[in-house]
């Protein structure tokens, strides 16, 4: 059986990563000498973070479906949350929001049109309020250490910029009578279900904020368990990268490439690699195990209410 194009492209691009994580390993080993567990007692507060930013995932969930008219149990938003997460993990390309949709579908004929414009009701909040936040905490970084990069600022102010134009102009079209453009303009215009629910908007958009900020906590714990100490601006400016990691979801739960982007993202803000790689890693492990043990309950839970 042959493998697909898209499986064979993830493989081997984690291979290359991966190569190249133990190459540097190798060669820098003096390096991740001097990285120390510090306090190692945090892992149980960044372990509860993990847990509240699933909830604001599944808030999320349960906001967007709304105006579809569509009410979800806790069970199921926070489930969803869950099990979109852990076959990202397990899947490359993203593999979780095709369990997600299937769900919907089987469950409450949610049709896949509705779950497309859900989907890019979701990437275009993220992305407008990490990329505002993004450019936010560049700005007081540049104020306080005189750290510039033109890359990171083109990168975040395009985020912003395109989400603020789908926001704010994308046109509402006319169904023609052809039935395969009637499915492309109805994901369209299934945007503007979603974006002209202030309400829906203002509360999706608040839990962003939260889940950000919780982020924020969890990195400042992760590089105080190394001993490192990291201001809040610059965990801002880590933590407004993450939304922005599904744009390269290749891998696996972007296993490799997050880890190659928060060591980069470090670097600008003046944290050596064998710090960054070493949070990176540890977040890896703590993350994968906490969604290893949600994942299948929760997959056996909703396939039950399923079968039900």
């Amino acid at each position: 059986m042959k493998l697909p194009v898209k499986q064979i492209l993830s493989v081997l691009i984690l291979i290359v990563l991966l190569g190249f994580f133990a190459y540097y390993i190798y060669h820098h080993a003096s390096d991740f000498g001097q990285v120390r567990l510090v306090n190692p007692i945090l892992i149980f507060p960044i372990v509860i973070i993990s847990l509240l930013i699933a909830l604001t995932n599944g808030l999320i969930i349960k906001y967007l479906v709304e105006p579809f008219d569509l009410k979800l149990r806790f069970k199921e938003w926070f489930g969803l949350s869950v099990i979109t997460t852990f076959y990202n993990t397990i899947l490359p390309f993203r593999g979780g929001l095709l369990a997600k949709a299937a769900y919907l579908k089987k469950k409450h004929s949610f049709p896949f049109t509705g779950f497309i414009a859900m989907m890019a009701g979701v990437y275009v909040i993220n992305f407008l309020v990490a990329g505002f936040l993004g450019l936010v905490s560049l700005l007081f970084i540049y104020l306080f250490y005189r750290i510039f990069n033109p890359l990171v600022l083109m990168i975040f102010g395009s985020v912003f910029l395109v989400s603020v134009f789908i926001a704010l102009f994308s046109p509402k079209l006319p169904e023609t009578g052809n039935s395969f453009f009637n499915k492309i303009i109805k994901v369209a215009n299934g945007w503007h279900l979603i974006k002209d629910n202030r309400k829906i908007i203002l509360a999706s958009s608040s839990v962003v904020v939260v889940q950000i900020l919780l982020a924020v906590f969890s990195t400042t714990f992760m590089y105080n368990i190394f001993g490192v100490d990291i201001s809040f601006i610059k965990a801002l400016f880590l933590a407004s990268i993450s939304p922005l990691l599904v744009l390269v979801g290749i891998t696996p739960a972007g296993l490799g490439i997050n880890e190659a982007i928060a060591v980069f993202s470090a670097m600008v803000i003046g944290i050596i690699p064998a710090q960054s790689l070493s949070v990176a890693i540890l977040s890896r492990i703590i993350g994968t195990a906490v969604i290893f043990i949600l994942g299948p309950i929760f997959s056996y839970l909703l396939l039950k209410r399923e079968r039900k």
